[in-house]
């Protein structure tokens, strides 16, 4: 009995490239027709906790003015101190985890022994968009958002006179939902809290299913 006939190597690519060549372009295409989705956050100040919360209130009732914004309108920058806004594409199921690094901060001060201690903080905002096993095409997404804000560098002095800095962070959580309709939005609140200065800090996040 004759063995099996072996194509050449040449002649086994040539065969394998056409279907090579279709799952590349699906792969690519499925990447290229990914929905994307704006998230904005917006830090809010004020001088007492009603006041926050109405400032914070007052932004989230023009969510949809926020919602493609990519610089803070002029008519709802009372009390607002940071604007981030974001744009991230989804995967091809529309689920997403991304965490973004907004900078890094350096805490200085010094040990028992006088030795100058540097250590890195990196204030961040975590993107959490998910489609559990069974959601129905047409039903919303989940998303959860946590913000890590800086609100200043606060500056002391040890009793040796030596110079410490520290930051000043917030973090705000925020749990929706994402209608999968382009041009849609959603918004949430993290509700006011006590923070220095004898500031109130509150944030509102807003989101906007975009197509590719």
């Amino acid at each position: 009995m004759q063995p099996p006939t072996r194509l050449p190597r040449r002649v086994v690519f040539r065969a394998l490239a056409p279907t090579l060549a279709l799952v590349t372009a699906g792969a690519a295409q499925a990447q290229a027709i990914a929905d994307h989705i704006d998230i904005t956050t917006v830090a809010v100040e004020g001088r007492s906790a009603e006041q926050c919360a109405g400032r914070t209130e007052r932004l989230a009732a023009q969510s949809r003015k926020l919602s493609l914004a990519t610089t803070p309108p002029y008519d709802l920058t009372d009390g607002l101190r940071t604007f981030y806004d974001h744009v991230l594409r989804l995967d091809a199921n529309g689920e997403l985890s991304s965490t973004a690094q907004l900078s890094t901060v350096y805490i200085t001060g010094y040990t028992a022994s006088g030795d100058r201690l540097r250590r890195a903080v990196t204030p961040f905002i975590r993107v959490e968009v998910s489609r559990p096993v069974g959601t129905p095409a047409d039903a919303a997404s989940r998303i959860s958002i946590s913000w890590l804000w800086m609100q200043r560098m606060v500056q002391n002095h040890d009793p040796a006179g030596r110079l410490i800095e520290r930051p000043q962070l917030h973090r705000f959580d925020f749990v929706g939902e994402v209608v999968t309709t382009y041009g849609t939005w959603g918004h949430a609140i993290a509700p006011c809290r006590a923070g220095t200065d004898r500031l109130w800090f509150g944030a509102v996040a807003v989101w906007t299913y975009l197509p590719p």
